[in-house]
């Protein structure tokens, strides 16, 4: 067991080392100082944890079936979502989007960090923070494998994972087409674009509408002065709306008293929490990302 974690924190590592050092010119990659940078890195988190929840929302509200964890299902809608609407391998790729992957996928290695410190909850309906940074590095390389070559040949994705991310990407591409069918009024075209193919907003009139609970400390008033200038949040929202088709509104409540840092869905209220404490966590884990890069690269 010691082994398989020892190799584990290798892999993981492996990848904070190659996109800080990689200057091959034949492969797409990634900018450490825009994916680190405090505000981008917030914003990413915040905008996957947004999806995440809305992916749990759109599931049960329109009971979708689904065979396997909800929790993976939600990552999956939630990461295909990113890569769709920033038109991910259509012409070509989007280097911010990469960026944001690569956001994503540091916060879970410290999760993963403060993971293997305690015993690992293998009940919990939530996969390992290990296991989702491997779904999100495979749905990306799956993508585009010519362009992202670097993932499998700096050994990032294991060649075994690595074989069928292309096959992996694209069911789960044909599973959010069919999802659009259902919950939308669109549908992806031969070229994967999004386009209308029926009106019927006038059944569906229900919205993501956002409420912000008043904080009380300064700490917590500057957390909701900085969510307040996420011009990201609102677009996310905006998009969303455009898109979905839903029979009742959804609450996004941005609320600064919980008693622990999370976001979650609550389908009898229809409501959305998020903690300001989540967003402090994102804050102090992308200080500690370059100590971490650095300690790493002292080990190896």
């Amino acid at each position: 067991m010691l082994a398989f974690l020892f190799n584990i924190r290798r892999l993981t590592i492996a990848f904070l080392l190659c996109v800080l050092t990689s200057n091959s010119s034949s492969d797409i990659f990634f900018d450490p100082a825009r994916a680190f940078q405090q505000d981008f890195y917030v914003q990413s988190n915040l905008e996957f944890t947004l999806l995440h929840e809305l992916a749990h929302a759109v599931i049960e509200l329109n009971d979708i079936p689904i065979l396997g964890g909800q929790e993976q299902a939600a990552d999956q809608i939630a990461l295909m979502l990113l890569m769709m609407a920033d038109d991910f391998n259509k012409k070509d790729i989007n280097p911010d989007l990469l960026n944001k992957l690569l956001a994503i996928s540091g916060e879970w290695m410290l999760v993963w960090e403060e993971e293997k410190h305690s015993p690992p909850v293998y009940w919990d309906t939530h996969p390992l923070a290990i296991q989702r940074f491997y779904e999100v590095t495979c749905l990306a390389y799956g993508s585009n494998p010519d362009k992202l070559e670097a993932l499998r040949r700096d050994k990032i994705l294991p060649v075994e994972r690595a074989w069928d991310c292309d096959i992996e990407f694209e069911k789960t591409r044909q599973a959010l087409a069919w999802l659009a069918t259902k919950v939308t009024d669109f549908k992806f075209n031969k070229t994967w674009d999004l386009v209308r193919v029926k009106d019927s907003k006038g059944l569906f009139p229900g919205r993501i509408n956002v409420v912000w609970i008043k904080p009380n400390s300064e700490e917590q008033k500057q957390i909701y002065r900085t969510l307040k200038s996420f011009t990201s949040l609102a677009e996310v929202l905006k998009r969303i709306n455009s898109l979905l088709n839903l029979k009742t509104d959804i609450t996004i409540y941005m609320e600064p008293f919980c008693r622990a840092p999370g976001a979650w869905w609550d389908g009898n209220k229809h409501s959305i929490t998020v903690c300001y404490g989540l967003i402090k966590g994102f804050e102090k884990n992308v200080l500690l990302l370059p100590d971490l890069v650095k300690q790493l690269k002292s080990s190896e």
